[in-house]
């Protein structure tokens, strides 16, 4: 098993925190847009990986935290208050 890129597992970690979608690239190119309900980066609980409802699939994926090469929030964070525009 290889380590996680720190860098990489801040990302997953503020993911995880965001309540919105988020799109996280792979080492091999695949890109998904999706949210992350679940994630484990500590080895002692099972392989690290991320959970995730794919945006316009009806599935859940598991994903091998390994595999992650970024993840970046793209979407709305559903759970910020509204603020109305200015005037």
């Amino acid at each position: 098993m290889s380590a996680i890129d720190p860098a990489v597992a801040k990302q997953i970690d503020e993911a995880f925190d965001f309540r919105g979608h988020v799109t996280v690239t792979l080492k091999d190119g695949k890109v998904i847009e999706g949210y992350i309900y679940h994630r484990n980066l500590d080895e002692r609980f099972g392989e690290p990986c991320l959970e995730m409802f794919p945006k316009d699939k009806d599935e859940r994926l598991v994903i091998p935290a390994q595999n992650v090469k970024s993840v970046a929030l793209t979407g709305k964070d559903f759970a910020q208050p509204f603020v109305p525009p200015a005037k």
